[in-house]
């Protein structure tokens, strides 16, 4: 047994029941990213309702940066933290915790009376966010079956933008129905805790990560669960034990470098150091290329230009969602779906360096 092709499952998924169950429960981690997209869009929308400018009092400038910038603040907390949380409790718990933390938070946001008590509480659904971001996605690539672990893990920035669509739209929904109730502004806020609550219950409900189960030297129970979801209960079968092994390796690898390296080690070397500059690049630039205008400021940005009509801007904002949508799902179709990766092999021509960076930048 050479590699992993000897011993996979080629047959469709579906008719696996392993693999039907797992693939079940993947599908609620996948619903952590559309939270994040829901809570990231939510400002977005309530800025064009009318009650919510009355209740605040029309926040504009630096109150509306605040505003805006408060979940981040809350993440930026949480960020040097979440991963020993992650690490230390496992996956689940990690993101339980997360859903929880989100649900308190937009409670409290929801309630809110001042800009102080909205900002607060968007600081806490901030560190809520930080931690299921940290969690969900390793969770899904620990658990996923290894021909599917590429495609579970493309899917988890895709659903973003329904968790954004979804914000976009029942704020247009409070709009039309609820004139002049402050529910209009509060059923956005509150609705944010249904995905929360039920992610948060069921993956207390999920198979521990395996990776985590091995390196918290519970062998036998990562052993099983790879057999119950990738084999069929088949405790013998190749792929268990090739997984297994991958996953012990792995982890010594990573306990030898832990003993000579440190995060100082990123700035140690000139090398490192052109890495780094990369790495901060493209986070800062990604986020400065103006796409922040029309993800934080579309009303703003509307009323400017002459678009006046509440019910025009909060269509205009659906509007936006579903094609970012439709961008990030035909950037995968076009790309890295399996027609277009046979085309390529088939005439031997390389991905040009562009169009894989295309790919990444448009599924998010």
């Amino acid at each position: 047994m050479e590699t992993i092709a000897d011993v996979i499952y080629t047959g469709p998924w579906w008719r696996n029941k392993g693999l039907r169950t797992l693939n079940l429960f993947i599908i609620f981690v996948e619903l952590a990213s559309a939270i994040n997209g829901y809570d990231s869009s939510v400002l977005n929308g309530l800025q064009i309702l009318p009650e919510f400018k009355k209740h605040f009092n029309s926040p504009d400038g630096s109150t509306l940066g605040f505003m805006s910038a408060s979940q981040n603040f809350g993440g930026l907390v949480m960020l040097p933290i979440a991963p020993y949380i992650s690490d230390g409790f496992g996956r689940n718990r990690a993101l339980t915790l997360g859903c929880f933390t989100i649900i308190g938070g937009v409670i409290l946001q929801a309630l809110a009376t001042t800009v102080g008590h909205f900002i607060a509480s968007r600081c806490i659904v901030g560190v809520g966010i930080c931690l299921i971001q940290n969690a969900a996605p390793v969770l899904i690539a620990e658990l996923a079956y290894p021909t599917q672990r590429g495609t579970l893990t493309a899917l988890y920035n895709t659903m973003w933008y329904f968790g954004s669509i979804i914000s976009a739209w029942v704020c247009y929904a409070t709009l039309r129905t609820l004139p002049g109730s402050i529910w209009e502004w509060r059923i956005p806020c509150l609705l944010q805790a249904a995905p929360a609550l039920l992610v948060g219950i069921i993956v207390l409900f999920m198979p521990n990560s395996p990776r985590w189960l091995v390196a918290k030297g519970r062998d036998a129970e990562a052993i099983a669960i790879l057999s119950k979801y990738h084999a069929n209960g088949r405790e013998r079968d190749p792929l268990v034990y090739f997984t297994y092994g991958q996953i012990r390796e792995a982890l010594a690898i990573e306990r030898e470098i832990n003993q000579t390296t440190s995060y100082l080690t990123l700035f140690k070397t000139p090398g490192n150091l052109r890495r780094m500059r990369i790495v901060f690049a493209l986070g800062f630039f990604s986020q400065w290329s103006g796409n922040g205008l029309i993800s934080f400021y579309l009303d703003p940005v509307l009323e400017n230009v002459g678009v006046t009509v509440p019910s025009t801007r909060a269509l205009i904002n659906g509007g936006i969602q579903i094609w970012c949508l439709f961008v990030a799902v035909s950037t995968y179709l076009l790309f890295l779906h399996p027609v277009f990766n046979s085309l390529m092999s088939r005439t031997k021509q390389p991905r040009p360096f562009w169009w894989r960076e295309s790919v990444d930048v448009h599924s998010f």
